[in-house]
């Protein structure tokens, strides 16, 4: 008589023989076939069926926007390959992502299907150079590339931006062309990605060729935008939301309620209410697969939070207060150039307090000798620091002060990306609240610059804003990484 733990195995044993069954002509069932443990999800079924119809020519280009961790590149980068590869060893697959190395996990893990015990059982005219013991000189197999044997078929792995000379393409996968917000709010970068998207990837394409993307939506010109934007007609657009807004969303297959979590037992209703007071547009582009929020501005007035003086006193207690500055040419004229820019702000627990602002027109020796009279106005201390924008005379600015006064005096770290790009990537800090302003008589002309960029003529704010809430506070909003389960995306 057999134990609980046999008796468990003889189970599994059974229902991984009849998923064998159905896997090799339907897609959805291959997943938990090859992974018992595959916890498939409705959507999980609904966006697998879209890569099967994808293989039979019945969808020519398909684009799947599924929230992060959702598994949808578990489905698409890591099982439809391998099992579009059993269909037809033929096949010549290319697998894209923002850069090689994810691209290579993913190679990594198609091959790990393939070698397999239980997708040789079901495919077994498909297999690598060295599958099951077996040896086949002339075919390539590293992490790069692989060739089925005996078949012309083959996966190559690529990061966007790399070269696909030479490669013919049945199928092209494009799994995240940017990897984050800063990538996704260049625009240096959005042109980049569409560059090598018109000379390299549609280059290799023929006839019959499909084109599958799954992408998390930051920005709303990105890839998927601009494509959709010249020649929507030619796309089939699967869509799931995190939470179900609408009823009348197209998504007939979509069994929800409105405001329903799309897996609750994962990741429920109320953390993702969380996330969205988190960062509403954060959580619009990234959960909801809405780019864009009403509004013209990149950061709005009603996010900054605000507090009295005396409130403000009440709160504060040893913590330093620390300076950034934005500094000007030689000239103090206000017609010649931009005034310099400076503020103070510290941190009280895990909120930002500027505590003060102001813009000054003077030249060189002029401004060396109002810095320090300037911060102990505002309440330096000897812990206080002057940060200072390595650009225009910061960097002798910099070198004048250290030398000439006690002042704790450094640099900022030199900017690379464009101001726009950098003030996107830290407004969802002050979106969710976590930026107080002490009253005082600075505040309007503050929030009328900061708010109103890029149509303002001066932004010395929007800059040293920046660099304040990049020194506080090093845990910028991102996804959490889903560790430690093959549905991370």
């Amino acid at each position: 008589m057999m134990n609980e733990n046999e008796l468990l195995n003889r189970k599994r044993e059974l229902l991984k023989k009849r998923l064998g069954l159905r896997a090799v002509g339907d897609f959805p069932m291959f997943m938990p076939y090859v992974n018992i443990d595959y916890d498939l999800q409705w959507f999980h079924r609904v966006i697998a069926e879209h890569c099967q119809r994808l293989l039979a020519g019945e969808i020519r280009n398909l684009m799947v926007f599924v929230p992060p961790q959702h598994g949808k590149s578990e489905i698409v980068s890591r099982n439809f390959p391998a099992w579009a590869l059993g269909q037809n060893p033929d096949l010549k697959i290319v697998g894209c992502s923002y850069s090689a190395e994810l691209s290579r996990q993913f190679s990594r893990s198609i091959q790990r299907i393939i070698d397999s015990p239980e997708y040789s059982a079901i495919f077994p005219n498909t297999y690598l150079n060295g599958s099951n013991v077996v040896t086949t000189k002339g075919y390539l197999r590293n992490v790069d590339i692989f060739e089925t044997v005996g078949r012309r078929g083959f996966y190559k792995c690529v990061g966007v931006g790399g070269s696909l000379t030479g490669t013919p393409v049945d199928i092209g996968i494009i799994d995240d062309p940017v990897k984050d917000a800063m990538e996704a709010y260049s625009e240096i970068y959005r042109n980049r990605v569409w560059e090598w998207y018109l000379s390299v990837f549609l280059t290799r394409l023929h006839n019959d060729s499909r084109q599958l993307f799954i992408m998390t939506r930051w920005h709303e010109d990105d890839l998927a935008g601009r494509i959709l934007k010249r020649e929507p007609e030619k796309w089939t657009v699967l869509k799931i939301p995190a939470l179900r807004e609408t009823l009348q969303d197209g998504n007939d297959f979509d069994p929800r309620n409105v405001g329903d979590a799309l897996w609750e037992s994962r990741h429920s209703r109320e953390r993702l209410l969380e996330q969205k007071k988190r960062s509403e547009r954060n959580f619009s582009a990234l959960y909801q697969q809405n780019p864009t929020i009403e509004g013209g501005n990149i950061i709005k007035e009603k996010w900054f939070r605000h507090i009295s003086l005396a409130d403000y006193h009440a709160l504060h207690f040893h913590e330093p207060i620390h300076f950034f500055l934005d500094t000007a040419y030689n000239k103090k004229q206000k017609s010649d150039n931009d005034p310099s820019g400076i503020i103070g702000a510290c941190k009280i627990r895990n909120n930002i307090y500027i505590t003060c602002a102001q813009k000054v027109y003077k030249e060189f020796p002029d401004l060396i000798r109002y810095l320090p009279d300037f911060m102990a106005a505002n309440d330096a201390s000897g812990e206080s620091t002057l940060r200072i924008e390595p650009k225009a005379n910061g960097v002798s600015v910099c070198q004048q002060l250290q030398e000439s006064s006690s002042l704790n005096v450094t640099y900022t770290p030199s900017p690379t990306d464009p101001k726009d790009t950098r003030l996107y990537a830290v407004a969802p800090k002050v979106e969710c609240g976590r930026v107080y302003l002490v009253e005082g008589d600075w505040n309007e002309e503050f929030i009328d610059e900061v708010c109103g960029f890029p149509a303002k003529t001066h932004d010395e704010y929007v800059d040293i804003l920046g660099y304040a809430i990049n020194y506080f506070v090093d845990d910028s909003f991102e996804v959490p990484e889903y560790v430690g389960s093959m549905l991370a995306i």
